[in-house]
């Protein structure tokens, strides 16, 4: 047994969450209404079901499920009494409760959100989220059955303000990475070593290439005719090394980075230094 509310949407709403999550079309079949029972035939994508639906005094509905051939859910259709298609997507509200938002494209233009219950004292303490329309549970006219034999309802202008627009956008930005959500993730992400992006940043900013290893002693080459020198590559470098200067500073990095070519001096004065260890000749004591 379930309990299904369901409630008008606005359709500029549902077009701006069937942009971010998609949707899949449903087609549905009814058959005339049978002492308190409802069949239709349900074509989802490659699954067709016939559907039986009973519904109970309380308004709780049971139904039961056959699957059949996607052939014999097409020669159904054809006989049924009355037929509605809609574009289905399902979003979490968080506690386990999921809404379906179903934007109806036949027999007529209609916007619906609904939400399924297991119990009575579930659907009665249900907060309803702000960007959900007026409630029509107790309308029979918005039943999927009533709008496939009879119709889709027109509703009228559906109001829109900007706490529903903002609590959509909570729903629908998570998963991309934006809103106040994601930017907390993002900062979580952020790297450690600030060492390291200050070395990429530099790479960066001279056009990609990794640094050259030091010359190796080799015999004079013929001499070229000598190229045209880009007056301004000082001038760049210094501007880079002002740049990663900068960002330096900001992220808590306040030593300024060594202007290029100084990196590598002091491994090499250590160098010379063990080699000048390594040959003095240290005086012997004499032996008495």
């Amino acid at each position: 047994m379930s309990i299904v509310r369901r409630f008008l949407v606005a359709p500029s709403l549902v077009r701006l969450i069937r942009k971010e999550r998609g949707g899949a079309r449903i087609t549905e079949g009814y058959f005339a209404p049978q002492a308190g029972r409802v069949s239709y035939v349900r074509v989802d994508g490659q699954q067709c079901h016939l559907v039986l639906v009973s519904t109970g005094q309380d308004g709780a509905s049971s139904e039961e499920r056959t699957d059949v051939p996607r052939a014999h859910g097409d020669a159904l259709l054809d006989v049924c009494s009355g037929k509605a298609q809609y574009d289905r997507t399902a979003i979490a509200l968080g506690g386990g409760r999921e809404a379906r938002i179903d934007r109806y494209v036949a027999p007529g233009n209609l916007d619906l959100v609904s939400v399924a219950f297991d119990e009575i004292g579930d659907a009665n303490g249900f907060t309803v989220p702000v960007w959900f329309g007026p409630e029509v549970s107790g309308d029979a006219a918005y039943e999927r059955h009533a709008v496939a034999l009879q119709g889709a309802p027109q509703p009228g202008e559906i109001a829109l303000s900007n706490s529903a627009l903002e609590a959509v956008l909570d729903l629908v930005e998570p998963r991309f990475g934006f809103g106040r959500y994601g930017a907390a993730a993002g900062a979580a992400a952020k790297p450690a070593d600030e060492d390291g992006m200050m070395k990429a940043l530099r790479r960066v900013a001279g056009g990609g290439t990794a640094a050259q290893p030091a010359p190796q002693a080799v015999a004079p080459a013929p001499v070229a005719a000598p190229e045209p020198a880009a007056p301004e590559t000082g001038q760049n470098d210094a501007r880079i090394d002002e740049v990663i200067e900068s960002l330096s500073q900001a992220l808590g990095n306040p030593q300024p980075l060594p202007p290029e070519g100084e990196a590598a001096q002091p491994a090499r004065a250590e160098e010379a230094g063990a080699e000048f260890e390594r040959w003095t000749v240290r005086p012997r004591r004499n032996q008495t």
